[in-house]
């Protein structure tokens, strides 16, 4: 049976553009208005819905409870409480957190993805690159382990591609609702 909602945590390195692409994916704001990043403080929870999500051959709607949570480890304590029923996780990190990214991702990874027994289709990888230019061989370049294998890593431009971003995140949307059916 297919959920009415879905909580979906996004988490990666302070700085690395999560609440921008919350606010693109979740239509909170327009990619031109956006002003200085500032750091989340905890969580922020977006809702919205997606529409005519074609899951098995049948178009669907699913609310999205989107969780935009912190990347600093000053707020690691609350972790537990983030994860509980979550049922997919985004991890983001971009370029200018890629010296400590490969470290960051398996941890959020073992902590958000594994210890919840989350399948590897209920998590993607953001590579989010914010220059005008392909980071596909930066995010080689990021060397991480063997566990992001089965991962979907996908690299994203909000300047330039934020409706392929919309598509990537609908299909990641549909496989996680397809891999919960599954398991049903």
């Amino acid at each position: 049976m297919q959920p009415n909602k879905l909580k979906i945590l996004m988490i990666g390195p302070s700085e690395s553009g999560k609440t921008h692409i919350a606010n693109f994916i979740s239509d909170s704001i327009n990619i031109e208005e956006a002003d200085t990043p500032r750091p989340t403080q905890g969580v922020r929870i977006v809702e919205f819905e997606l529409s005519n999500l074609n899951v098995n051959g049948k178009t669907t709607n699913i609310d999205i409870e989107l969780w935009d949570c912190s990347g600093d480890h000053r707020f690691e304590s609350c972790w537990p409480a983030l994860r509980l029923g979550v049922q997919g996780v985004i991890l983001v990190c971009s370029p200018n957190t890629a010296q400590t990214a490969s470290r960051e991702m398996e941890l959020f990874y073992n902590y958000f993805v594994s210890q919840p027994k989350l399948s590897a289709k209920q998590c993607v990888l953001f590579y989010n690159c914010t220059e005008d230019r392909d980071d596909q061989q930066e995010m080689v370049s990021l060397n991480l382990s063997h566990t992001f294998s089965k991962v979907s890593q996908v690299t994203i431009n909000l300047k330039t591609g934020g409706s392929r971003l919309k598509i990537d995140f609908s299909n990641y949307i549909t496989s996680i609702l397809q891999s919960i059916n599954k398991d049903n």
